[in-house]
C-alpha cells in the first residue's frame, strides 16, 4: 500500500466523518422542526381552551345571577367584564409560554442546519492533504 492509498484512506474516513456529522445535525434539524410544529399547535390548543373555559365560566356566572333571580345590572357586567380581563391575560400567557418554546425549537433547528454544514465542511477540510504530504509524492 502506497503513499498515494494512504492519502486516499485518510481523505475518505474525513469526508465519511463529515456526512456522519451531518446525517447526525439533519437529524436533529428535523426532530426539532417537528417540535417546533407541536409547540406551535399547543398554543393555540391553549388559547382555543382557554376560549372556551372562559364562554363556560361566564355562562355559569350567567345562570348563577338567573338562578338567584339576580338581575343583569351594571355591576353583574362589571364583575363579568373583571374576569374577562383576568382570563384574556392569563390566555395571552400562556399562549406567549407554548410560543416561546416553540420559537426555542425552531432556534435550535436552525443551529442544527449551521451544525451540519458546518460538519461537512470540516470533513472536507480535513480530507484535503497537507503540502507536506502533497511534497512527498
Amino acid at each position: 500500500m502506497g503513499p498515494e492509498m494512504i492519502l486516499l484512506a485518510t481523505a475518505g474516513s474525513a469526508i465519511m466523518q463529515g456526512v456522519a456529522g451531518a446525517s447526525k445535525a439533519n437529524a436533529e434539524k428535523q426532530r426539532a422542526e417537528v417540535n417546533a410544529y407541536i409547540g406551535r399547535t399547543r398554543a393555540m390548543q391553549a388559547g382555543n381552551v382557554a376560549r372556551s373555559n372562559l364562554q363556560s365560566e361566564i355562562a355559569s356566572m350567567r345562570s348563577a345571577f338567573g338562578a338567584n333571580n339576580q338581575p343583569l345590572d351594571s355591576t353583574a357586567f362589571d364583575l363579568m367584564t373583571r374576569v374577562r380581563d383576568v382570563r384574556r391575560r392569563e390566555r395571552r400567557i400562556a399562549v406567549d409560554n407554548e410560543m416561546q418554546g416553540a420559537a426555542d425549537w425552531k432556534m435550535e433547528a436552525a443551529n442544527a442546519g449551521q451544525r451540519a454544514t458546518a460538519s461537512m465542511l470540516s470533513g472536507l477540510g480535513m480530507a484535503m492533504p497537507s503540502l507536506f504530504d502533497l511534497a512527498a509524492m
